[in-house]
């Protein structure tokens, strides 16, 4: 089975969180998926109360595999976070308009920053890059290259 089509260079998702016409809340959601082991569904269904940002931890409460478990995030996701969150204390994590923000929203907003990946590209691509099965290219133009 061919999976380049699933796999998502630095670059492209350096510059998507760089596009500021994309709302925080969802870079913020790709940040996440980036940098941790957590699915869109995790991560859209975290409320501001499972943000453990001091101990660079968001607690799982709806996963797909277990019941409860906690993530580490990066010191760069806890800070986009914080800011985020601001003055919050409870309801949805990630939010538009007073809405929680939805798959679609994400989904579309990541394929229009990034000519056509799926935002499950993210996950797939760390997994790919822990196993050492592939090296992506530093170019965003679609070659990946696999290591033997």
């Amino acid at each position: 089975m061919d999976t380049t089509s699933l796999l998502v260079t630095d670059l492209e998702v350096d510059t998507a969180l760089a596009d500021l016409a994309v709302p925080a809340a969802v870079r913020a959601v790709w940040q996440l998926l980036w940098e941790s082991e957590v699915t869109v569904d995790e991560v859209l269904a975290l409320d501001v109360l499972d943000a453990e940002l001091d101990d660079r931890l968001v607690v799982v409460r709806e996963a797909k595999e277990a019941s409860v478990f906690e993530v580490g995030i990066t010191p760069s996701a806890a800070s986009v976070l914080r800011e985020l969150i601001g003055a919050r204390t409870d309801g949805p994590l990630f939010h538009l308009d007073g809405r929680r923000l939805s798959k679609a929203r994400v989904a579309a907003a990541f394929r229009a920053a990034t000519g056509g990946r799926s935002v499950h590209a993210l996950r797939f691509t760390q997994k790919a890059k822990e196993r050492g099965t592939i090296r992506l290219s530093p170019v965003a133009d679609g070659h990946h290259e696999k290591t033997a």
